[in-house]
């Protein structure tokens, strides 16, 4: 059975860190891709009503931009990844009785508000949540299960989520510096993030999605191997998957959450594949902390928007090369970058990779 093409039509993204050691915002040409105040305060006492306001901001612009109709959206199914859901919503009541819901409320309520497909899938593989959500999407569309697809990433603010971190001790006190030698740990961050993929790429469609690979390893409750041989396989497997080689890859968007088995273990399979070409870095987490579940819908609509404007903003402590596990890409444009490997490492061993290349009519 030939495959159909996937193509990225659109995005929109909004996020804001969780600390003051970590700037909010990734600033682009004339544009600022990342510009979100925090909604931590409002998020702590919020009803669910509220959490779908905040979806409203996202998704109405998105839709706007494509001019989709209710016959549009009728034919769109949805893709939503998150690791804490709707959680921040949740009211124990005065019984301090455990409350639980279905796993696709926020889906169920979107489909709903917006006149969305019946065909919904939630996606809770932590921090490999959403980029799952978009691997699925994209072989959906590819067999022509699907048309097109609306692929979500969410993370709201919620104090069970601080306090697991904080046992862990990954938390940073000084900011997240991905693959620096000198890293301390994560910040984390909230968002919002969506993307519109389609079999048919639309008039400004910039980036087509090549393939991907998603598994899971029994290794750890928290971390993959640090030799970095699962990351590795999933890596050659997304290559492959996509057809292409691992020579021709011209920037790796790292996971990089800068605690040190992470990092450690990414870096081990990056020199595991890439033992003959180097391709230089891209990081997202510097600028917005680490989102959860939310980090692949987030990343890839932020690399949408840089390739965009090719544009892109690097961290600074990513200039000095003898300070970092893998040199960075540092020129101040995107024009000379057509494919790009974007890395997702999670909790439990969920580790995917996907494949994109710059659109070109």
């Amino acid at each position: 059975m030939a495959l159909r093409s996937v193509y990225l039509n659109a995005s929109e993204v909004m996020c804001a860190t969780l600390g003051t050691e970590t700037s909010n915002k990734v600033q682009t040409n004339e544009s600022e891709v990342v510009a979100f105040k925090s909604f931590r305060n409002e998020i702590d006492n919020c009803q669910f009503g509220d959490i779908l306001a905040y979806f409203d901001q996202l998704l109405l612009p998105l839709f706007a931009k494509l001019s989709l109709t209710a016959e549009d959206l009728k034919a769109t199914s949805l893709f939503l990844g998150s690791t804490s859901l709707d959680i921040s919503a949740v009211d124990i009541g005065a019984s301090d009785e455990l409350w639980l819901s279905t796993t696709n409320k926020i889906n169920r309520a979107l489909v709903q508000r917006y006149g969305l497909n019946d065909l919904e899938f939630t996606f809770s593989t932590a921090c490999t949540a959403s980029a799952n959500a978009c691997l699925y999407a994209t072989r959906l569309i590819a067999q022509g299960k699907i048309d097109n697809a609306l692929v979500i990433g969410c993370e709201f603010y919620n104090p069970l989520t601080v306090e697991g971190f904080k046992s862990l001790d990954l938390i940073s006190q000084s900011g997240l510096a991905a693959f620096a030698k000198g890293r301390s740990g994560l910040v984390l961050g909230e968002g919002l993030a969506a993307l519109y993929l389609s079999e048919n790429a639309a008039e400004q469609c910039q980036l087509k999605l090549l393939g991907g690979a998603s598994a899971c390893d029994t290794y750890s409750l928290t971390m993959t191997q640090e030799d970095g041989s699962h990351i590795a396989q999933v890596i050659t497997d997304a290559l492959s998957d996509a057809g292409i080689s691992a020579s021709e890859i011209d920037v790796v968007k790292v996971h990089g959450t800068a605690t040190l088995g992470n990092d450690e273990a990414e870096c081990n399979a990056l020199t595991r594949v890439f033992n003959q070409h180097q391709p230089p870095l891209i990081a997202f987490k510097p600028f917005t902390g680490h989102t959860l579940g939310a980090c692949g819908v987030i990343e890839i609509a932020l690399y949408h928007q840089c390739q965009q404007q090719q544009n892109y903003a690097v961290a600074s402590y990513a200039h000095d090369s003898k300070e970092l596990m893998w040199p960075f890409y540092v020129k101040p444009d995107f024009t000379q970058v057509n494919t790009v490997l974007l890395n997702y490492f999670g909790f439990g061993g969920n580790n995917a990779a996907l494949v994109m290349q710059r659109y070109k009519v």
